[in-house]
């Protein structure tokens, strides 16, 4: 991972795995374990300060020290590795545990259907050199728990996914699919994020990972619909994130929100106010960013304040304290009036308050 890295994104990749310990944990006590590793991390100069909140770096030299000690003692291969003369080498790839590399034309001229990964729980490949994959990419990957396709540039995911009965975490973040269907096979499945992913819809299908704890549709620029009875059946759901999209929700599929006992974090955005439903939320939430009224394209991230709890919303008069009672303990409150004579936005206030 880069520098100015997000913990959030660290998160993804490393709760599936048997770092933060303790398989049973929740998602809001993972996240915490990792926030206090980062930490100590941090104070003892292993990992530095990012350039904005919520986000580390790490030095050049300790990078370097870090990847040689991954491949030399737990069989780590990344893109540091000479690829030409190592993937050639298939008793050393049985052996991986973790592989990171780039999507290249290396890659797919060595790449062919007979390699074997017996051991693999990590893969992870740059996919912006629109790259093929090969339709049996997956198939002797039996230990696979995690899998990134970041910025795949195919329409479908190779049909040998369906084999991947040990996956937990799959992240296909700014990839060109649409179609998903397939994933509704991965019944192991905790984490599911297609953050800037190419979608319109998501299919029906999702509502078969009923052990799904994240799912994160941020920025789904082309997302219009969820279907009814979709949301509601993924009832181990943890954090939801649906910002950033062109969602038009209907009541009946926000109501199905109070199903999800378990949830803890939210980002939402519901453009028509009026649409809100008085048991929009069965709990207490203890991280949320709620946008009501407000366009997916106007959201705030606040990165830079240290806040969990953000409501952002159109000012208007006809919205009763009643109803903004259902959001408990806000911590940063950001009400925007529309001007009669411009149309646009403007804040009631300069500041935070």
């Amino acid at each position: 991972m880069g520098n100015d890295t997000s913990i959030s994104d660290l998160f993804k990749h490393v709760v599936s795995l048997d770092i933060l310990e303790g398989a049973n944990l929740t998602m809001e006590r993972a996240r915490n374990r990792l926030n206090k590793l980062v930490r100590e991390l941090k104070d003892i100069c292993l990992l530095l300060e990012g350039s904005r909140s919520k986000q580390f770096s790490m030095h050049d030299v300790i990078r370097a020290i870090a990847i040689t000690i991954a491949y030399t003692d737990h069989h780590v291969f990344t893109e540091r590795n000479d690829i030409e003369k190592e993937w050639k080498d298939k008793d050393k790839l049985r052996k991986c545990t973790k592989i990171c590399i780039p999507g290249d034309d290396v890659i797919c001229k060595l790449w062919h259907e007979e390699l074997d990964f017996l051991n693999l729980e990590f893969f992870y490949m740059d996919m912006n050199n629109s790259v093929n994959i090969h339709e049996n990419l997956f198939k002797k990957m039996p230990k696979l728990k995690v899998l990134n396709l970041f910025r795949m540039q195919l329409s479908s995911v190779p049909e040998s996914l369906d084999l991947l009965t040990n996956l937990q975490t799959l992240c296909l973040d700014d990839s060109n699919i649409k179609d998903v269907a397939i994933i509704g096979k991965l019944k192991k499945l905790k984490v599911l994020s297609l953050r800037n992913a190419n979608i319109g819809e998501l299919p029906t299908e999702v509502a078969q990972l009923t052990q799904l704890r994240l799912l994160d549709l941020s920025n789904c620029w082309r997302l219009e619909v969820i279907a009814p009875n979709v949301i509601s059946k993924l009832s181990q759901l943890e954090e939801l994130y649906v910002t950033g999209c062109r969602i038009q929700w209907k009541v009946e599929v926000l109501k199905e929100l109070k199903h999800l006992s378990q949830l803890s974090s939210l980002e939402i955005c519901i453009k028509d106010n009026k649409l809100l439903p008085k048991d929009f939320l069965s709990k207490e939430l203890k991280r949320y960013n709620i946008l009501i009224g407000l366009e997916g394209f106007h959201f705030y991230k606040w990165e830079n304040y240290e806040v969990s709890r953000i409501l952002s919303l159109i000012y208007d008069s006809n919205i009763s304290l009643e109803e903004l009672q259902i959001f408990k303990n806000v911590e940063l409150l950001q009400l925007t009036e529309v001007s009669d004579d411009d149309n646009n936005l403007t804040s009631l206030f300069n500041e935070k308050v």
